[in-house]
């Protein structure tokens, strides 16, 4: 089963042993992209995907970009992350 979550530059949403730093929500290269810090206990590394990426999560699962809404006057940036843990 798929878990959505609504995120905000900023937040660590935790997804099974691996904690995702949402480093950077905006635009690049004209299309809305996300900045990602995947942790675990031997693992790390920093990633920009676009909308309907995935990366694999070590050990957990599998996250997808859903969606992302780069940031409009006050309204500030957010994406949606699908979470598919491993079986």
């Amino acid at each position: 089963m798929e878990q959505l979550v609504t995120v905000k530059q900023g937040m660590q949403p935790r997804f099974g042993n691996v904690l995702v730093g949402i480093v950077k929500i905006g635009v690049a290269e004209g299309a809305p992209a996300i900045q990602l810090w995947i942790r675990t206990a031997g693992h790390e590394r920093k990633q920009a995907f676009r909308e309907g990426q995935s990366a694999s999560l070590p050990g957990a699962g599998t996250l997808r970009i859903d969606s992302i809404i780069p940031a409009r006057g006050d309204t500030a940036a957010t994406a949606t992350l699908a979470y598919a843990e491993s079986e």
